[in-house]
């Protein structure tokens, strides 16, 4: 990492270069001279303090997690904070913040995950296809948006909420515990 002396030098030779071509004194200790250092120091301080605070945005200081749980909507629904420590607090705010794929197994297992339930197999039903035969079964356990999630018992949280809430309306979700 470049020191603030180095970063300060490497700005003024670039304000140097961009000086239109014309009659100014270039010589060292000359007003322009002066006038492009402080000009260089000031952005290479902006610069330094730029790649801190990009430093401390990408962490949640623990004083600031009720906002972000404002602002994310938290605690999920289902669920509250009272049992939770500060490091499982901040994990959520971190899965919700960096979870962008939500229709995929990983997805469901860490969801259950929060509610303390485990996951031990997921089931996608493959739909019916217009190349089957015409008198093949329509409405069976083939259909295209059936999914069944096969759970670990006992289950400390409300399943109906959890489908209700966090999973995609269009999907008939059934549930088996074992």
């Amino acid at each position: 990492m470049m020191t603030l002396e180095q970063t300060t030098e490497l700005y003024a030779s670039v304000l140097r270069q961009l000086l239109p071509v014309g009659g100014y004194d270039r010589a060292p200790g000359s007003t322009i001279d002066k006038d492009i250092y402080a000009h260089a120091k000031a952005f290479a301080q902006a610069d330094f303090d730029a790649k801190r605070l990009l430093q401390v945005i990408n962490s949640i200081p623990v004083e600031l997690i009720n906002e972000y749980e404002n602002a994310l909507g938290l605690p999920l629904k289902c669920t509250t904070n009272v049992n939770r420590t500060i490091e499982e607090r901040l994990e959520i705010i971190n899965w919700i913040r960096h979870t962008t794929n939500v229709l995929n197994r990983t997805y469901v297992a860490q969801l259950l995950q929060i509610f303390g339930i485990e996951l031990v197999e997921l089931v996608n039903f493959k739909p019916f296809k217009c190349t089957d035969p015409s008198d093949s079964p329509v409405n069976t356990e083939v259909l295209r948006y059936k999914v069944k999630l096969v759970v670990r018992t006992p289950l400390n949280a409300d399943m109906a909420c959890i489908i209700k809430n966090y999973l995609p309306a269009f999907l008939r979700i059934d549930v088996v515990e074992i």
